[in-house]
């Protein structure tokens, strides 16, 4: 079996979308070579070709299975079938398609979209329905939403979960040790901190958690400060004017490495989304053993489940008392971190491709 793998997204920042595709390719390769090499996976930028050292660092990522496709987009004659894994429009391959659809916030909340993204995911999505592609929901709350605005046979809307990719994990003594180390030169946190991580866009929720965490008691702000890791984005200053509170530490994007030390070193992780498809922080940071405040919305509840601490994400006072019912009681964040270690164990990319592999299995067949 034949399957081309759509890159594009890959070759830029690693963002969510980039994060999934690089995490299910190698959890696909993984399990193809366990299976006697099928499927055969081929990488197609839909797009602007990158350049040699672009596809080398991908490459170097992926197991040796794993092969660069040509440069021009794929025909049905090169291949069984064609997974887009972000919102690229699937008119380029005229065979079976699986796509995956991470959220419909471009339809949902489009205020939460620049015009040119949201119109790009529209388009996508559009022809993916319309020529009848597999469609992959990385929650059951992102395929309710797939059901409520398209409609489709059952048979051809799945829900595989996305997971922390395995580097994500709980550090203890002399690793732990290490990776404070590690924060406190890098970036001169020495303390206690939370940690939010995402691009700082505004469905992320960011003037409510700064507006939370500004109500807490002068002492314990000035002990634990509110720690920002994500990308620049639209909108990030607009409730500030520029001036970010002096309790804000903001890192801007890390490396991997520094992401995995400062899920592990920090106090609680703090993920009050406004909407989201599934919520990779709230597993990256269980994974690592780390308290989380996340929302009661979307699939933040879905992911988070009762391992982690879920608050109303338009209610200020709620944040708040949530940040200062973990940062004030250690007992606690110790049981939310054990039961977070054994959520996050539930969500596997093994687990993601073999389910995948079926469904790869299962379309090849019928057209067969």
């Amino acid at each position: 079996m034949r399957v081309g793998f759509d890159v594009s997204k890959i070759f830029g920042p690693r963002d969510g979308v980039a994060r999934y595709s690089v995490s299910l390719l190698q959890a696909l390769a993984e399990e193809a070579e366990e299976r006697g090499g099928t499927p055969a996976l081929r990488l197609y930028p839909l797009g602007a070709e990158p350049d040699s050292r672009a596809w080398k660092r991908l490459l170097d990522e992926l197991p040796g299975n794993v092969r660069k496709g040509t440069g021009r987009w794929p025909r049905r004659a090169d291949l069984d079938l064609f997974h887009i894994p972000s919102f690229s429009d699937p008119a380029c391959f005229d065979g079976p398609v699986v796509f995956t659809i991470h959220d419909l916030t471009f339809l949902t909340h489009p205020e939460f979209h620049v015009p040119d993204n949201r119109n790009q995911c529209l388009l996508g999505t559009l022809r993916a329905v319309s020529r009848q592609a597999t469609i992959l929901a990385v929650s059951e709350a992102t395929a309710k939403e797939v059901r409520k605005w398209f409609v489709l046979p059952e048979d051809r809307l799945r829900v595989v979960y996305e997971a922390a990719s395995p580097v994500f994990v709980a550090f203890d003594g002399t690793e732990l040790a290490a990776a404070r180390e590690r924060v406190a030169a890098r970036f001169g946190l020495e303390g206690r901190f939370v940690l939010s991580v995402g691009s700082l866009e505004p469905r992320k929720n960011i003037a409510r958690l700064v507006e939370a965490y500004a109500g807490l008691d002068p002492e314990l702000r000035e002990s634990a400060p509110l720690v920002l890791v994500g990308g620049s984005s639209w909108k990030e200053d607009d409730a500030f004017g520029g001036a970010w509170p002096a309790f804000v530490r903001r890192l801007g994007a890390v490396g991997e490495e520094d992401l995995i030390a400062l899920y592990n070193v920090a106090s609680v992780v703090a993920y009050p989304s406004l909407v989201e498809g599934f919520g990779l922080p709230v597993v990256e940071a269980m994974a690592c053993g780390t308290p989380v405040l996340t929302s009661n919305t979307s699939s933040l509840t879905e992911v988070g489940g009762d391992a982690a601490v879920c608050v109303d994400p338009l209610d200020v006072a709620a944040i708040r008392r949530g940040l200062e019912e973990l940062l004030g009681d250690g007992a606690l964040r110790r049981d939310y971190r054990r039961a977070g270690l054994v959520r996050a164990a539930g969500f596997s990319w093994r687990t993601a491709a073999k389910e995948v592999i079926e469904i790869y299995d299962g379309m090849v067949g019928a057209v067969r």
